[in-house]
C-alpha cells in the first residue's frame, strides 16, 4: 500500500506527534510526583512501598530506609518535650535522632504523621503527645 501524502502533510503529522509526545512526558512527570507523594504517605504510616514504584531508573529518587516508622521517631521526640514542639522543630529533631528522608516536602509528611490519635494539637502548629500516649510511654 503506497502513501500519497505530500511533504507538507507529513511535516504536519510529525509536528502533531511531537506535541503529543511533549504533553505525555509532562503528564508522566506529574504522575510520577504524585506517586512519590503517595509512597511517602505510605511510608509515614509504616507501610512498605512496592518495589519498582520509585526506583532510580526513571529519574525518581530512592526512598530512604529507616529502622522504624516516622511516627515512632516523632513519639520519641515529643516524649522528651514538656510544652510541645512546632512541626519544623519536630522535623529537625527526628533527623537528629537518626530518621533518614529523601522527601521533597518533609514538612507535609511530618504534619500527616501528627494526625494520629497519639498526638494532640496544643495550639496552631504546636503538637505534643496525647495523655494516653504519655501514659503508655511510662
Amino acid at each position: 500500500m503506497t502513501s500519497t501524502m505530500s511533504i507538507a502533510e507529513l511535516r504536519k503529522e510529525l509536528k502533531a506527534k511531537e506535541r503529543d509526545l511533549v504533553r505525555l512526558r509532562k503528564q508522566r512527570a506529574k504522575l510520577a510526583q504524585q506517586l512519590l507523594r503517595v509512597d511517602d504517605k505510605i511510608a509515614v504510616l509504616g507501610g512498605e512501598v512496592l518495589a519498582g514504584s520509585n526506583g532510580g531508573a526513571n529519574g525518581c529518587r530512592r526512598r530512604a530506609r529507616n529502622a522504624k516508622p516516622l511516627v515512632d521517631y516523632v513519639e520519641a521526640v515529643l516524649a522528651k518535650s514538656k510544652n510541645g514542639m512546632r512541626i519544623a522543630e519536630i522535623m529537625e529533631a527526628v533527623e537528629v535522632v537518626g530518621y533518614k528522608t529523601s522527601a521533597r516536602d518533609f514538612y507535609a509528611i511530618v504534619a500527616a504523621a501528627l494526625r494520629g490519635k497519639q498526638f494532640k494539637k496544643v495550639s496552631r502548629g504546636v503538637y505534643t503527645l496525647s495523655a494516653r500516649a504519655r501514659a503508655k510511654k511510662r
